[in-house]
């Protein structure tokens, strides 16, 4: 046991001088040493069955030695009238918010969905009963911001590492275009990480998390531009520490060749991080209800006809609709207590049928937890997926 511990110790200082907490720390000094405490209770337990944990085997994801079919939605419920991440009520719930992510994860385990991707940790232990009752399975973003320290990280995944809920540890999100968001957020680096910095601390961090834990897989989530340049394809190929990708693609009602392109490259699992469409349509400057339905049956019925846990050549291990609930907060020129249509535009990408990002209408059920017609078809896809 104490080689173990010396060992892992080691291989943190190893970690460390290899790139994270160089030109481009995740802590201050005072961070990275109190972060080892959690490193050397994680010895305790570090060898489990196949049967015991969660796995890869070729392109598939094992649960209880089980291929799994990923039937996911994204989720950030903020409240209504409220900002994030302040008001995300999955930080620090009242009463009345934990009644509304009760009344979410009932609707969800009704319509046939076992995995949320959020983009805050789930660490509050009423909503991790929740997550157990109706039988709800995360992906947990463990560093979301290269700004994101030691200590947080380790704490993260030493509370979470034991909890059935916990499917895969998540690095970033589209952080091959965000630089994990260093752009606006680091004034030390006024042009951000860059690609190679942003792959260096990826890899690092993967390395440190399977330190901590063993039995669950460490993903990686980036966009489909990454498709475009196949030097950033080949070295993300060459990340060992990582064991399966996301990938966010928005583009009208089918993924194109984008799995092809990522099987003909790429050998490990993959998931869709996001896709979907909103239901607002620029075109007609109305709600537009029937195209965010036409849109999810189209996607997921994609999703679902290239499963790797039914044909294990297939690419894919499932995916994730973006997204639950509408927030009312994400137009800048608009205010949080109303439902307001500013959109983006993205060259090259974009859904169904305007190509156009209205941030504020992408809910499959809306801020008051009306469903759209978007959740008939995507429950009667994953309840015959079950």
């Amino acid at each position: 046991m104490k080689r173990l511990k010396l060992f892992l110790l080691v291989s943190l200082v190893i970690i460390i001088s290899s790139g994270i907490g160089s030109s481009f720390p995740l802590s201050s000094p005072s961070q990275k040493n109190s972060s080892l405490a959690p490193l050397k209770n994680s010895a305790k337990a570090t060898s489990f069955s196949s049967k015991e944990g969660v796995f890869i085997s070729g392109r598939q994801l094992l649960v209880h030695g089980e291929p799994f079919i990923m039937k996911g939605i994204c989720y950030s419920p903020v409240r209504k009238g409220g900002n994030f991440p302040e008001d995300l009520m999955i930080n620090n719930p009242t009463v009345k918010d934990l009644a509304v992510i009760q009344h979410d994860f009932q609707m969800m385990h009704a319509a046939g969905i076992n995995t949320i991707r959020t983009y805050f940790p789930i660490i509050d232990s009423r909503i991790l009963k929740l997550l157990t009752k109706y039988q709800l399975r995360t992906i947990v973003p463990v560093l979301s911001s290269h700004q994101t320290s030691f200590q947080n990280l380790s704490s993260t995944i030493t509370l979470l590492k034991n909890h059935p809920s916990t499917l895969i540890w998540e690095i970033g999100n589209e952080w091959d275009i965000n630089f994990f968001y260093s752009k606006k957020m680091d004034l030390k680096h006024p042009q951000g990480l860059g690609f190679q910095d942003s792959l260096k601390l990826v890899k690092n961090s993967a390395t440190y998390i399977k330190l901590l834990d063993k039995r669950h897989p460490v993903s990686t989530g980036v966009s489909a531009r990454v498709l475009k340049n196949r030097s950033h394809l080949a070295q993300l190929a060459q990340l060992d520490s990582v064991d399966l990708f996301g990938i966010n693609i928005y583009h009208g009602l089918s993924f194109g060749n984008r799995l092809d392109q990522w099987a003909s490259h790429m050998t490990k699992p993959l998931y869709i991080g996001e896709c979907g469409a909103d239901a607002f349509n620029t075109l007609i400057n109305a709600e537009d209800d029937a195209s965010q339905e036409i849109a999810t049956r189209c996607l997921i019925t994609e999703i679902l006809n290239n499963l790797s846990a039914v044909n294990p050549k297939n690419v894919l291990i499932g995916g994730c609709i973006f997204e639950w609930n509408d927030e009312w907060w994400k137009d800048p020129n608009g205010s949080p207590l109303t439902h307001d249509n500013g959109g983006i535009v993205a060259p090259g990408e974009g859904p169904y049928p305007d190509y156009v990002f209205n941030e504020e209408w992408w809910g499959i059920v809306d801020i008051d937890r009306h469903p759209r017609p978007a959740y008939t078809p995507l429950k009667e896809l994953y309840l015959k997926n079950r």
